[in-house]
């Protein structure tokens, strides 16, 4: 049996770090960010980055200690979402994206997970405002 973990988002494992259910909301021009959780499965303190390229055009990175037998999570579990700009690439016309952002659903982006022994690349989906199932999460998302 192969292992699978039911969700939209995408998932990653670098060896006891895991990341789960990530995703990437565009609701308008100024509601966005990445969600997701990061697993620490190991009894010792894991250091760890996510790079990605943002809309400015530098690569930006954010990095982490998760400490032992612990959990980290952007959108979930009430805790905000990771608010970065993303540059999600688009065949859809720029005046048509100026005028609903959210039209980049359906797409990815990349997202780097780095740890000090390894690194993997995550293609995130992009999610709209109209997903059904996370209403609550999009409402968190405008609060913001």
């Amino acid at each position: 049996m192969d292992y699978y973990a039911p969700s939209e988002g995408a998932q990653a494992d670098l060896g006891r770090l895991k990341a789960r259910n990530l995703m990437y909301f565009v609701i308008d021009k100024d509601h966005y960010g990445l969600v997701g959780s990061f697993v620490n499965s190991s009894p010792e303190e894991i250091a760890f980055a996510l790079t990605f390229d943002t809309n400015s055009g530098k690569d930006t990175y954010r990095q982490y200690n998760l400490p032992a037998n612990s959990v980290l999570s952007f959108g979930y579990q009430n805790q905000p979402v990771l608010k970065v700009d993303l540059k999600v690439e688009s065949a859809i016309d720029a005046k048509e994206l100026a005028k609903d952002p959210s039209l980049l659903a359906g797409g990815s982006v990349p997202v780097f997970l780095d740890t000090n022994t390894d690194q993997v690349k995550i293609n995130v989906p992009v999610m709209g405002k109209d997903f059904p199932g996370y209403e609550d999460l999009v409402a968190r998302i405008l609060a913001n």
